[in-house]
């Protein structure tokens, strides 16, 4: 399950427990927007309880082909150490963005950065 809120040119996305298809089809069409809309987006993504994806969502999480994404700048995941580097893999679509990982402890810290690039 995710949830998605949205502040200016950064999407906030709290993912829990697996995630599925429907998950990505409802998270899709935000990334869309505001890569569309915005010159530099920055996403941030905090992870509870994560216990990884269904096959399906795993697929179409790498899938991903989103229009303008090179507007993609800055990705913070903040989450389990253990999910890093799967999590990576479904984000090689915005490989020319800078991905920096947090653990949950370090919230805060991922939140500066990704604040960082919406005052540029």
């Amino acid at each position: 399950m995710i949830t998605i809120y949205k502040k200016e040119a950064t999407v906030y996305m709290v993912a829990e427990n697996k995630l599925d298809a429907k998950d990505y089809e409802n998270l899709i069409p935000v990334l869309i927007e505001h890569i569309t809309a915005y010159q530099e987006v920055s996403w941030y993504i905090e992870m509870h309880n994560f216990e990884g994806w269904t096959a399906n969502a795993y697929w179409k999480g790498i899938e991903l082909n989103l229009p303008n994404e090179t507007h993609l700048k800055r990705v913070a995941l903040v989450g389990s150490v253990i999910w890093q580097e799967q999590f990576t893999e479904a984000l090689l679509p915005f490989s020319e963005a800078h991905i920096k990982f947090y653990k949950p402890e370090e919230k805060d810290d991922a939140k500066e950065w990704i604040k960082k690039n919406s005052k540029k």
